[in-house]
C-alpha cells in the first residue's frame, strides 16, 4: 500500500463536529413523526464571533449550541430544553474536567422550533491543555422528568487553550 498523499498547503481550515440526535422514532424507518439536528460553535467574542479551536487562556470565550426538531409531532413537544456542556483534557495534563459552566434551562416555544444556548466565559476559565468539549441537549417534560429517548449531542473533538 502506498503512503498517503501530503496535505495540500495552506491547508483549508476544518471545524467539524461530531453531531447526533436521537428522539423516540430514531430507531424506526422514516419518515418520522419528530426529528431533530444539532450544531456547537466555539466563538470568539473579541473578533466578531469567530469560530475558532485555539483560546489563550488568558482571553473570554463563547460556546454556541443550536439545534431543531422537526416533522409532524413537532409542534406538539412541550416542557423544558436542558443544555449542558462538558470537557475533559485529551493530553493528560489539562486542569480542567467536568461540567463547563451551569446547565441552562431553555423553555419549548411550540412556534420556534429552532432554539439556541449561548455559553459565555470569563478569561481562566479553563486551564492550559487540549480538551474534548462536548455539548448535551435533552428534553424534560412539564412534570419535570427528563424524557429518556431525546437526546442531542455536538462534540468537538480538539480544543486547545494556551497561556499567552
Amino acid at each position: 500500500m502506498a503512503a498517503p498523499a501530503p496535505p495540500t498547503c495552506p491547508q483549508t481550515q476544518d471545524f467539524s463536529i461530531l453531531t447526533g440526535f436521537i428522539t423516540p422514532e430514531s430507531d424506526l424507518p422514516p419518515p418520522h413523526g419528530l426529528d431533530a439536528a444539532i450544531t456547537m460553535a466555539v466563538l470568539d467574542p473579541e473578533e466578531n464571533d469567530e469560530v475558532i479551536r485555539i483560546v489563550e487562556t488568558s482571553a473570554r470565550f463563547s460556546v454556541l449550541i443550536q439545534w431543531c426538531i422537526c416533522g409532524p409531532v413537532a409542534p406538539a413537544i412541550c416542557g423544558t430544553w436542558e443544555v449542558r456542556l462538558f470537557i475533559d483534557d485529551i493530553d493528560g495534563v489539562g486542569p480542567t474536567s467536568g461540567q463547563l459552566g451551569s446547565t441552562a434551562l431553555v423553555p419549548v416555544d411550540p412556534q420556534n422550533l429552532c432554539n439556541q444556548q449561548r455559553f459565555d466565559f470569563t478569561a481562566g476559565t479553563v486551564g492550559a491543555g487540549v480538551y474534548d468539549l462536548v455539548a448535551i441537549v435533552t428534553l424534560k417534560t412539564a412534570s419535570g422528568k427528563r424524557l429518556g429517548d431525546t437526546l442531542g449531542y455536538a462534540q468537538i473533538p480538539v480544543l486547545a487553550f494556551f497561556d499567552d
